[in-house]
């Protein structure tokens, strides 16, 4: 039906030529022959009209989204016209060249093939390997700035400029022909010469210590050597340089002592006056008087020689230490080596073989040019007496002038007056060296052992008193806080002296505490060694300690007696300690203490908690004993050694702490109960009466909690403490003993 109405519409026959119809078009015709007759006149001209609105909105809308486009695409269609034959121009150049091209690229591989020799290739080679390691050359140029820095600008890096140093010559060894590692090589050898002017000027210095001239030599053997080097490359390496080193040592110190006598100069023109005066008069003044002036530029000469000469000498020797010494030369300074070249039946002596004879040289020079001016005789007798002293002083070192003073002439009465000098000095040396050598130690054995128990036991309590303050806080009720007793404390007006609060009873209670107790452990343990059938001794023996070793039955009794000794007669001073201590009492000063206790309690209050302290204190003691020795039995088995060689001081007393740590640890976790009981008794003895019935109340209003209260502390500071004493105890026993030993030893006895 469709297809008739478009003929029909179309005007085309059957037999007419047919076009085909389009689809919308017969869409279109199909739904209007589905559409009553009716619907032509009314709806459809309606909805023609609408259909036709809506196409011409979207056709709007694509002409106002694609005209650009649209024109675009026109323009350039109607270009395309005259762009097809220059494009078909361009096609038949490039045709053209392409055969140029070709040569030309053949010449261009040709010439700068890189294995031809070619200048631009070369320099553009060097310029990418220039721009390639540009950083490290800066790096390489700021070697001798950052060399200058370290050497001239404070605080001075030697080590750092030595580090740079040998950086710069291990470059210039790998790199000897380059003009660039050349010239920093050229700049670090004038760094380094200035480093060793500067290194020699600090040697001069008027207040230098051994470790500053220890170092300063160090860096002087570093760079000697690379200065030889710098001036003389084909010269061969120093075979002397540590006799060049110490030659240039002494030159300095030399240099320096002459320096500090030339000080002098005022005294010693005051000295020349006076000479000037005794010479007019002549020979009619024959009185033993005058010379004042004099005197006092030779003593205080004198003295400068004799702690400066000792002083370089020590040091020499110190830092040139003489190895395979062939002959023994002057202070010492020992002969030449086989090892260090030459001859070997003639060695070349050392740099401090004639130096202590240049020395005595000056001194003797002075003394004969001004003092026969001093006309005092007990003047010239304590001046000669410094000059004895000042020859024994340089012999300790191996340098004794004393025979040389022979030959000093100072007048007519000369010889006598040397003679009786002499005498004295003798006389006065060997009973000194009397006292030392021949004194038996067990007459000083009681003193010697008191102070050192006194002066460990008040370090001990000073050092450690704020842990002590906080445990005693801790302790006097059942609060167990020790944030609470550190806020308590930090409410204090003044913080430090509220953690020091009860330092000076503790002081006094710990430090002769320790005094008594290590007397009387010392006079127990030597008396207990005596009675011994085989008592073991230390001295001589590898070992920490010089105390007499005994059984540990003995150890633990002998610890706890000495301990309760001690206990008991400081027994008023630890009440007062824990009671300044407590914030129970608002005790002003000690005196106000005591008085407040002897009035309310009598002389019992003074005792309270003897017998928990003396149950906690005598335990404490003996096992410290026992495990101490024990510990340092062990560890020093550990630490093995043999020959019967005395051990290092050091290592002893590291053995000795370590001892003294795990003893005190190891007691304090055993007898913190006790030391909680006490603290209760001490602060309220009317609360709790005795022992048994203070600890029977703890644990049933306060638990077993109580009895452990303050155990970190206490543990802290007795270890430390008890460390600390005994550590320094033994310390000044075996330096003591050593002292005796070496004495003897050197009087044959």
């Amino acid at each position: 039906m469709a297809d008739l109405l478009y003929e029909l519409l179309s005007g085309t026959g059957p037999t007419s030529t047919r076009t085909a119809a389009d689809p919308s078009t017969l869409e279109y015709l199909r739904t209007l022959t589905s559409q009553p007759l009716s619907s032509l006149t009314s709806s459809e001209p309606q909805a023609l009209v609408q259909s036709s609105h809506g196409l011409l909105l979207s056709l709007q809308a694509l002409s106002k989204k694609s005209h650009k486009q649209i024109i675009e695409s026109a323009s350039h269609h109607a270009a395309l016209r005259t762009t097809l034959p220059a494009l078909a121009a361009s096609t038949a150049e490039l045709r053209n060249s392409i055969p140029k091209l070709d040569s030309e690229a053949v010449r261009f591989s040709t010439t700068y093939n890189k294995s031809s020799d070619n200048g631009v290739l070369t320099r553009r080679k060097k310029a990418l390997l220039l721009s390639r390691n540009v950083e490290r050359l800066v790096d390489v140029l700021e070697l001798p700035t950052l060399l200058s820095s370290a050497i001239s600008t404070a605080p001075v890096n030697y080590s750092s400029a030595l580090d740079l140093n040998g950086h710069m010559r291990r470059l210039h060894s790998i790199h000897p022909k380059s003009p660039l590692v050349e010239s920093i090589s050229t700049q670090a050898d004038e760094a380094m010469r200035t480093m060793a002017a500067n290194l020699i000027l600090s040697l001069k210095a008027a207040g230098l210590k051994l470790a500053a001239s220890l170092r300063t030599i160090s860096w002087l053997r570093r760079v000697l050597p690379d200065l030889e080097a710098a001036t003389s490359p084909a010269a061969t390496t120093n075979p002397h340089p540590k006799r060049v080193l110490g030659a240039l040592f002494l030159v300095c110190r030399l240099a320096t002592l002459m320096n500090m006598l030339e000080a002098l100069e005022p005294l010693r023109e005051l000295a020349d006056q006076e000479k000037a005066r005794q010479k007019a008069l002549g020979s009619s003044n024959t009185a033993w008087s005058g010379g004042q002036q004099t005197e006092r530029y030779l003593k205080r000469y004198l003295e400068i020689f004799r702690e400066q000469s000792f002083a370089i000498v020590s040091m020499f020797r110190s830092i040139f230490p003489a190895a395979a010494v062939t002959s023994d030369g002057p202070a010492g300074g020992g002969g030449g080596t086989k090892s260090e070249g030459g001859d070997p039946l003639e060695p070349m002596p050392s740099a401090l073989a004639t130096f202590p004879l240049y020395l005595v040289d000056v001194l003797l020079g002075t003394l004969r040019l001004y003092l026969p001016t001093v006309r005092d005789q007990a003047a010239r007798d304590s001046l000669l007496t410094q000059v004895l002293y000042c020859a024994g002083s340089l012999g300790r070192l191996g340098g004794d002038f004393g025979l040389f003073l022979a030959t000093l002439d100072v007048g007519p009465e000369a010889e006598e007056e040397w003679v009786e000098v002499v005498k004295r000095h003798r006389a006065l040396a060997g009973r000194l060296e009397s006292i030392w050598v021949y004194a038996d130690p067990s007459q000083l054995s009681g003193t010697f052992h008191f102070a050192a128990g006194l002066g460990s036991g008040v370090l001990s309590a000073v050092l450690l008193q704020p842990i002590d303050l906080l445990k005693t806080r801790v302790q006097q009720s059942g609060a167990h806080s020790l944030r609470a007793a550190l806020a308590d404390i930090r409410s204090a007006p003044r913080l430090l002296p509220a953690l020091w609060r009860g330092a000076v009873p503790s002081a006094l209670r710990t430090g002769f505490g320790s005094a008594i107790y290590f007397t009387s452990l010392n006079a127990i343990r030597q008396s207990a060694a005596r009675l011994s059938p085989s008592p073991i001794n230390n001295a001589g023996s590898t070992t920490s300690s010089s105390l007499p070793k005994l059984s540990n039955t003995t150890n633990l009794l002998s610890g706890a007696l000495a301990r309760s000794l001690a206990g008991f007669i400081l027994m008023p001073l630890t009440v007062l300690k824990v009671r300044y201590e407590s914030t129970f009492y608002s005790y002003t000063s000690l005196a106000s203490a005591a008085r407040d206790i002897a009035g309310k309690e009598g002389l019992r209050g003074f005792f309270a908690g003897y017998g928990a302290t003396a149950i906690r204190d005598a335990p404490y003691a003996g096992l410290y004993v026992l495990f101490y020795e024990q510990s340092k039995k062990r560890l020093n088995g550990r630490r093995g050694g043999g020959g019967g060689a005395s051990m290092a001081l050091s290592h002893a007393a590291s053995i000795n702490f370590t001892s003294g740590i795990l003893s005190g640890v190891i007691c304090s976790v055993i007898s913190n109960p006790f030391d909680a009981v006490k603290t209760r008794i001490q602060l309220h003895p009317a609360a709790y009466r005795n022992m048994v019935q203070a600890s029977a109340r703890m644990v049933r209003e306060e638990g077993t909690r109580a009895l452990w209260d303050g155990l970190a502390l206490r543990m802290s500071r007795k270890a430390v403490s008890s460390a600390l004493a005994w550590t320094v105890y033994e310390e000044l026993i075996r330096r003591l003993e050593r002292g005796w030993d070496g004495g003897r030893a050197k009087e044959g006895i």
